[in-house]
């Protein structure tokens, strides 16, 4: 089984935005998985955390052949945050695996 990762910091990303991430091991076909935290930017690679614009979501997951796209959303709990630095995880499973439709 082989299972890959990719980690991407995003400066500066604005709330509602579609990301592109190239990738050739990505599919139209590939589960992939993307989680999505506030950064602060800083020695620690990463250093994730849970601010004030909560949640932080990952939407739309959209593999293509050679590439990703997604969305990603926040709210916010006290003022207003159009723009933030985020982390994403991105997790692309083996196409081998069994796998069901529907």
């Amino acid at each position: 089984m082989i299972i890959q990762h990719y980690r991407f910091l995003w400066r500066h990303a604005g709330r509602g935005f579609t990301y592109i991430v190239n990738w050739p091991i990505i599919r139209r076909d590939s589960y992939v998985v993307v989680t999505v935290a506030e950064a602060r930017i800083s020695a620690a690679v990463p250093d994730r955390f849970v601010g004030r614009a909560i949640p932080i979501l990952a939407g739309n997951v959209t593999p293509q052949d050679g590439r990703l796209q997604f969305v990603a959303w926040w709210e916010h709990d006290y003022g207003d945050f159009p723009y933030l630095d985020i982390w994403t995880d991105i997790t692309v499973f083996d196409p081998a695996d069994p796998a069901g439709t529907g």
